[in-house]
């Protein structure tokens, strides 16, 4: 049960950050992948850099601290610079779709990190499962974000100084 407490928070403040922050999934999204991405090749190298600077962790081990961090740093960063969404129905999909996302990519942080019985494997198991699904619908909802967000409009370049 302890688990699913810790799925079901995680997913909560995954799913406030953009919320509250009025942003766009696609860039959000985008952004996770690519944490995915940098995380499965710098894991390695930048526990022990970490664990040398005098950061030791047992439970939950180091490796999967570092290895959730950099999976959710690049859209942590944008969280303040990327493109707001003002429309509630699309911000409530869209942080909804970035908590499923950010989840499926941490699975494994996550599983190396908690002790998963009872409800929480149930949960756990199911989202394994679905794993690479959950990730390629939500990629594939970033890009049709990106795709269809108005970009703003460039207006006339004021001369300054010229006559």
């Amino acid at each position: 049960m302890t688990s699913l407490i810790v799925f079901i928070i995680i997913a909560a403040l995954l799913f406030a950050l953009p919320f509250l922050t009025k942003r766009r999934f696609g860039i959000l999204g985008l952004a996770l992948a690519a944490g995915a991405v940098l995380s499965s090749l710098l894991v390695g190298s930048i526990t022990p850099i970490v664990a040398s600077i005098g950061v030791l962790l047992v439970k939950p081990p180091l490796e999967s601290v570092v290895a959730a961090t950099v999976t959710l740093l690049p859209a942590l960063l944008l969280l303040f610079s990327s493109p707001q969404q003002h429309s509630m129905a699309r911000r409530v999909v869209g942080s909804l779709a970035f908590s499923l996302l950010a989840v499926a990519f941490l699975l494994e942080a996550l599983g190396s990190a908690l002790v998963i019985e009872g409800m929480g494997e149930t949960v756990y198991v199911f989202l394994t499962q679905y794993k690479s699904t959950i990730i390629a619908i939500g990629l594939i909802l970033a890009i049709l974000d990106l795709f269809f967000a108005k970009t703003p409009k460039l207006g006339k370049v004021k001369e300054s100084g010229k006559h």
